[in-house]
């Protein structure tokens, strides 16, 4: 693929920050975000066993300190071309209360830590808790970064949002061309439980599950 200042064509085309796919296309992109958890590290083992069991591509939003904790996992996972290996910063902060060096150090340490696990560079990233400004996107894209946020918040963190309630929510309210943001550690209370009811669900629906590069 031709590359551009960095870029690839593809991701040239991309908006910035991103927050879904064509709305005329039936296809949904579903992202997992790795943020650091106590105990470091920890991950939700049933939601990948999903994923590659039910050949779905997804989108994995992975922090630096959490790939620290699963370098082995995070290596196989980057060569299983079902997935995409994308920066979620290094320690999860609140980039919104942070200086821009502060802000640049922990995309570029994310960087360093999943290019030397995965012998790729990131291209997407995805910030804390979903908060950015413009600064924080111009010192993504200065990395060769694009901001990738998300029109279908799955709720999947909520102890409220027992397996039915995440399944009939992600499967019933999304449309064409979302990005879906759920969880692949602890965060995500009953994620593994609905996952394959939701991938059953949507692809009932019509819809083709692709990465977040495959949207565009």
């Amino acid at each position: 693929m031709l590359l551009l200042l960095g870029f690839s064509v593809a991701q040239a085309e991309m908006p910035n920050p991103v927050y879904h796919g064509d709305r005329k296309i039936a296809k949904v992109a579903l992202t997992f975000d790795a943020c650091p958890t106590i105990p470091q590290g920890q991950l939700a083992e049933q939601v990948l066993e999903v994923l590659t069991r039910t050949k779905t591509p997804a989108t994995l939003f992975i922090s630096g300190r959490w790939a620290k904790k699963q370098r082995k996992l995070v290596k196989k996972l980057s060569r299983d071309p079902l997935f995409e290996i994308a920066n979620h910063s290094y320690s999860h902060p609140h980039f919104l209360e942070k200086k821009p060096e502060e802000i640049k150090w922990e995309l570029e340490e994310t960087q360093k830590i999943l290019k030397s696990i995965t012998g790729k560079t990131p291209t997407l990233y995805r910030p804390p808790f979903g908060e950015f400004n413009e600064s924080t996107v111009n010192i993504a894209k200065e990395l060769g970064l694009t901001t990738v946020e998300y029109d279908f918040p799955s709720g999947d963190p909520d102890p409220n949002f027992t397996k039915e309630v995440l399944e009939k929510a992600v499967v019933t309210k999304v449309k064409n061309g979302a990005i879906v943001v759920m969880h692949m550690n602890t965060r995500g209370i009953h994620t593994g439980e609905a996952l394959e009811e939701i991938i059953k669900g949507l692809k009932k629906r019509g819809f083709a599950l692709v990465k977040v590069s495959d949207l565009f």
